[in-house]
């Protein structure tokens, strides 16, 4: 893995760390970066849960470099500038589609390009110091494409003060919005996501995957589209053996 992408094996956990320095944009190289990376742990048997965290305290992501675009725009590459957001909305879809879980432990400021990744995400934990925004439109660049993750999280009226206003919200109103879990205390926010990550790490992958893939189609569906797709999910599940064994063990405690 490249320098401004860490990685961490831990078992069943695999850590994501961004790591360019300053701002944690999302360029090309990185994002190339993190699709190599969901790649290698959707191909494992061994990994469930994938946590996305920032080495610099106070910006856990920019979104895209102005640098960059800014070279583009000089150079009129309107190919490239469609390229960018071509691989942008891939690998947001690479974390999507995962059958793994995708946690963002988020200390800092998250934004435009930044607050779509972690808006992708399965479960985002923060820091109570975090912040939240889509601050494109104070450079007259709406975060056009990072909203739409972000309007599958919180509700149009939220997304929409994001957008125009530019500022951000706190962790609290981001909790209250249903954008993040929970915030916590500085000190407390590892100690939380170890606690998730082992929590979800009980599981069986297969459970796990089914669980997450039926969550996002069913949610897309109309409520009785919905019932009659989930109705063969929990059908599906059933034939599973891990399943099986599940309900023998639960039988036989009581």
């Amino acid at each position: 893995m490249t320098d401004i992408l860490l990685s961490k094996d831990d078992g069943q956990v695999v850590t994501l760390t961004l790591n360019d320095a300053p701002a944690n944009c999302l360029t090309m190289e990185m994002m190339s970066a993190i699709k190599m990376e969901i790649d290698r742990v959707n191909e494992s048997k061994d990994h469930k849960l994938v946590i996305f965290e920032s080495s610099n305290e106070k910006i856990f992501c920019s979104g895209h470099s102005f640098n960059e675009v800014q070279e583009m725009i000089k150079n009129n590459d309107k190919k490239s500038q469609e390229l960018l957001f071509a691989e942008c909305s891939e690998m947001l879809m690479k974390i999507r589609t995962s059958p793994k879980i995708f946690v963002a432990k988020v200390r800092g400021i998250a934004t435009a390009g930044g607050l779509g990744l972690v808006s992708i995400m399965d479960c985002v934990f923060s820091s109570k110091s975090a912040r939240f925004a889509l601050g494109g439109i104070n450079f007259n660049f709406g975060c056009h494409q990072p909203s739409v993750s972000v309007a599958r999280a919180i509700s149009s009226k939220n997304v929409m003060e994001l957008l125009v206003s530019g500022q951000p919200l706190n962790a609290q109103r981001a909790q209250e919005a249903g954008l993040i879990n929970e915030y916590l205390e500085d000190d407390e926010l590892d100690k939380r996501v170890e606690l998730f990550s082992q929590q979800v790490c009980d599981h069986t992958p297969e459970v796990l995957a089914l669980t997450k893939e039926t969550l996002y189609k069913q949610s897309a569906m109309k409520i009785t589209d919905a019932y009659d797709f989930a109705s063969k999910v929990m059908v599906e599940n059933l034939q599973m053996p891990e399943t099986k064994k599940g309900i023998d063990t639960f039988l036989n405690k009581n």
